[in-house]
């Protein structure tokens, strides 16, 4: 039986499955972010919920043949060192891989591990990997190193032009007659005590904000369409990054879209990024996710074992309701 982990910063999704693609148990708890919420957070909530699932299964630890987790926050060397002997503790002899969840996205859209991933969610990342192994992923650490377009991204941008706007600084945006109703506010300026001096909304909170930047864009608020499009052209270019770091950008190269944003966003966003992306990787072309990341880990797993992923899996993780 094989684990598999993916790990994120509001939620971990955790599942246990067969060698023929037959889900035996999953389970979903808070977020395992060992950078926002700490190592020994990380190891209580894997450990949770590890032992949910294997006193559901009436199996023990031993009766796993391989572990693979995908986990926001492994970015550096000091991040998998944190992680990996974590892991080495709640496993035990158990074999398993560990890496950054980007890769999991990636593989859940693709039927074997060759091409790009762009992930716009919470926060960003792209990731891709040639068919000769070569690999290439971003750093994915803050916008001062270098990375833009998450979804907290958006909505500093629709709060900055909401203000702007407020002040007569900037062109009028609906957003800031309807940011304030999100938190039943009358005006920005009784909004500004939930920022000021520090923030006090929550990522779900600012995650509403998103959803209004998409929502009134499509209503054609101009303000709100130029966040988008600079959204996708920091997405299109990071993306396009990854890809001639691995020298593919020549080649015909499938690029998985993953994240909330993605997901819940609008066309523009997705057409926008492909024609930045195309300008440096003219053969790029978008692929949806075909299975949750989770899904993604458990592939990751088969990818890690030499065992190909084939038709009977395919049916079995659609049989399983595993998407």
């Amino acid at each position: 039986m094989i684990l598999a982990i993916d790990g994120g910063g509001t939620k971990t999704d955790l599942g246990i499955f067969d060698l023929e693609g037959h889900i035996l148990y999953r389970t979903i708890g808070p977020g395992c972010s060992h950078q926002s919420l700490g190592i020994h957070t990380y190891e209580e909530v894997v450990k949770m919920l590890l032992e949910e699932a294997l006193n559901a299964l009436h199996i023990s630890l031993s009766d796993l043949s391989y572990a693979h987790l995908g986990l926001t926050g492994a970015d550096t060397v000091d991040d998998f060192d944190k992680l990996n002997r974590a892991t080495k503790h709640l496993l035990g002899q158990i074999p398993f891989s560990l890496e950054n969840d980007a890769w999991l996205i990636l593989r859940s859209g693709l039927k074997e591990p060759h091409g790009a991933v762009c992930i716009s969610g919470t926060g960003t990342n792209a990731a891709a990997i040639h068919k000769n192994g070569k690999q290439a992923i971003l750093r994915s650490l803050g916008f001062i190193l270098g990375i833009y377009g998450g979804g907290l991204d958006i909505a500093r941008e629709a709060l900055h032009f909401a203000f702007r706007d407020n002040e007569m600084t900037y062109i009028p945006t609906k957003l800031s007659q309807e940011i304030p109703k999100l938190f039943h506010l009358d005006s920005m300026e009784k909004l500004i005590p939930l920022l000021y001096p520090k923030n006090v909304l929550s990522r779900e909170q600012l995650g509403m904000i998103t959803g209004l930047v998409f929502a009134l864009s499509d209503q054609g608020d101009q303000v709100c369409q130029e966040i988008i499009d600079k959204m996708a052209v920091y997405l299109g270019h990071q993306t396009a990054g990854v890809i001639k770091q691995i020298q593919a950008e020549d080649e015909a190269f499938p690029v998985v879209i993953g994240g909330r944003v993605f997901k819940d966003g609008n066309q523009r966003l997705k057409d926008k990024m492909l024609d930045v992306l195309k300008q440096e990787v003219p053969k790029a072309y978008l692929i949806q996710p075909k299975y949750s990341p989770m899904v993604g880990a458990y592939l990751r797993a088969l990818d890690h074992l030499k065992i190909e992923q084939t038709k009977t899996i395919d049916h079995n993780l659609k049989e399983s309701g595993a998407l």
